[in-house]
């Protein structure tokens, strides 16, 4: 069975160096879209307030006027926001914000990647907005990764803080709810380390590669993933999102993940009218992913008026405008709602 470990790590390595281009044209920046059915309402802040436990500023320095004008060719208009963590910052290049509601109560867990070379503080608007709703979202970065030691760094940081009498976080964490999700190349390392906790399940491996016993995968939220390629199958309910206007993560390429890769479990693939790779760092009221990204972290979590959206003969996804495709596989269609 090690055998076994060594090579799944093996082929995540190779995948990891895998490297995909980028639109080299700017993107001009779009009027707020039109919500969709399924968007409605869900692009707006959610009713609880929100705390965090790092600080965001306006991304300053010469390593960030870089990565701004990087950003604008890849569709951002909204200058990026930082964390002190590298790069751009002076702190480290690895470590876990966490962004939770300030209501009592345990919350789902929503573990996120960052794209490569991301400032986790890039992401800070979308990790609010999530917690708004109700997730605790920890960003999990770590920038000399290739294989996807980040997301598991998360799930354990994540399991610590919830033990941890001195947190404002302890107790807070429903680790039975447990959702992997990311942006780009950290949206693939979603995907991995769902499909390597899959392999590896009740199978010694070194700690960089361990699922806490406390945690229970439910679902993998990937947006906008950069690389095509899946090693090893992936068991957990998957929505793959993308868009028109993305250069990087390219809609054909992505699609055949959903039908092969991820087996026996459910998975969907939309695709966002006019959205760029980096649409998501813009006001997210711009983002025809905003709304879906929501709608899907409630239902893999047990919303039942969630689930109408992605399962059963009369969902309602495939009439939400903002999207230009919207699919599903085998497993999705035989699916059906609680009662």
């Amino acid at each position: 069975m090690v055998a076994v470990v060594a090579k799944v790590m093996a082929v995540v390595f190779a995948v990891a160096l895998i490297s995909t281009g980028v639109a080299t044209t700017a993107t001009a920046a779009p009027a707020p879209r039109a919500e969709g059915a399924l968007n409605a309402g869900l692009s707006g802040p959610g009713p609880y307030a929100v705390s965090a436990t790092a600080q965001v500023t306006r991304c300053v320095g010469p390593e960030a006027d870089a990565q701004n004008a990087d950003a604008r060719r890849q569709g951002a208009f909204t200058p990026l926001q930082c964390t002190s963590a590298a790069p751009i910052g002076r702190g480290p290049d690895t470590g876990v914000d966490f962004y939770y509601p300030t209501a009592t109560g345990q919350r789902p867990l929503v573990v996120f990647v960052p794209g490569s070379r991301a400032n986790p503080g890039y992401f800070a608007p979308l990790a609010r907005h999530w917690a708004s709703y109700g997730f605790v979202v920890a960003i999990s970065y770590k920038g000399t990764e290739l294989a996807p030691e980040s997301g598991f760094l998360g799930l354990r940081r994540a399991v610590a803080v919830n033990g941890d009498r001195t947190s404002p976080l302890f107790g807070r964490m429903d680790l039975r709810r447990v959702v992997l999700a990311g942006h780009s190349s950290g949206a693939t390392k979603a995907i991995e380390v769902a499909g390597i906790a899959n392999a590896t399940n009740g199978v010694p491996v070194p700690p960089a590669f361990d699922v806490p016993a406390a945690v229970r995968l439910v679902g993998v939220l990937a947006l906008a993933p950069d690389v095509y390629t899946v090693p090893t199958p992936v068991r957990t309910p998957t929505l793959i999102a993308t868009g028109t206007a993305d250069r990087a993560s390219n809609p054909g390429r992505i699609e055949p993940i959903v039908y092969g890769p991820i087996t026996g479990a459910p998975a969907w693939f939309v695709v966002a009218r006019g959205a760029p790779h980096l649409g998501v760092v813009n006001p997210l009221t711009t983002y025809p992913l905003t709304g879906v990204a929501v709608q899907f972290l409630r239902f893999v979590t047990g919303d039942p008026a969630a689930c109408r959206s992605f399962v059963g003969p009369s969902w309602t996804l495939p009439g939400d405008g903002a999207f230009a495709r919207v699919v599903r596989n085998a497993t999705a269609r035989a699916s059906s709602c609680p009662a």
